[in-house]
């Protein structure tokens, strides 16, 4: 059962570089599917599109490395941002939480976890490593700087939590989501309501985007395709399907 293979083994580090590396150092000496890697501090720790993700031991810092078919790993970002909705949606109450298409889980507009998917190809097999950060006991200053400013549930609730029980708490909800990715159960129409800007415009990164000379516009989300795409309208009124996968030979 999914639900025993996820967290099966759990590695739990009080410094890495980045529990990303230390997956991929694991994937090579053979580690068993479902193995999670926990790092209390990471001295180059990353997010999406080679960020910096900064943090200073306040936070939930961890890695899953699955064994999955290459046509689902398209779905893996969005199981998992999709998981950490749910898991919010337990312990926090009148707060707005949605999915920022295709990694990171906003509250109220403001950004609480992320999302980062590498991938290595092996026939039809892919071993993947999800990397997921959540903010927890850390504090983040007010700024007009970014797009999406950070906030922890600390902010949120005004109390701290056990980082371990927040991460045991997301396992078990990725233990369900991923059982129905892996059945082919999982819902997307219902996941596609949770999209942050549905049905309103927003802008995307041009490494999402087929043509680059386009990566300023505007585009409203119409919902979530079954592969994980997500399908768009542009300013010119056509519909386009945006791809977010990074999957390296």
């Amino acid at each position: 059962m999914i639900k025993n293979i996820i967290g099966n083994k759990i590695y739990i580090f009080d410094k890495l570089s980045s529990t990303m590396d230390k997956s991929k150092e694991l994937i090579n000496n053979g580690v068993s599917n479902g193995t999670v890697i926990v790092a209390r501090y990471q001295t180059k720790g990353r997010g999406s599109n080679n960020r910096d993700w900064i943090s200073e031991g306040n936070d939930a810092l961890f890695s899953i490395i699955l064994d999955i078919d290459k046509s689902k790993v398209n779905l893996l970002s969005i199981v998992s941002a999709y998981s950490v909705l749910s898991m919010f949606e337990d312990i926090l109450s009148n707060e707005t939480i949605n999915i920022k298409w295709p990694n990171d889980v906003l509250v109220n507009g403001k950004k609480i976890s992320g999302t980062l998917i590498e991938n290595v190809i092996h026939g039809n097999k892919v071993k993947s490593v999800i990397g997921i950060g959540i903010n927890i006991n850390s504090r983040h200053k007010s700024t007009n700087n970014f797009i999406y400013p950070s906030v922890s549930l600390i902010e949120l609730i005004g109390k701290e939590f056990d980082i371990l029980t927040v991460i045991e708490m997301y396992l078990s909800k990725f233990s369900v989501y991923y059982s129905k990715l892996i059945n082919n159960k999982i819902d997307i129409e219902n996941i596609s309501k949770n999209l942050y800007g549905l049905e309103k415009k927003v802008s995307f990164r041009t490494n999402y985007l087929n043509k680059k000379n386009n990566s300023n516009d505007l585009y409203k989300i119409i919902n979530l395709n079954k592969d994980g795409t997500l399908r768009v309208e542009d300013s010119n009124g056509d519909k386009i399907n945006l791809s977010a996968s990074e999957i390296s030979n």
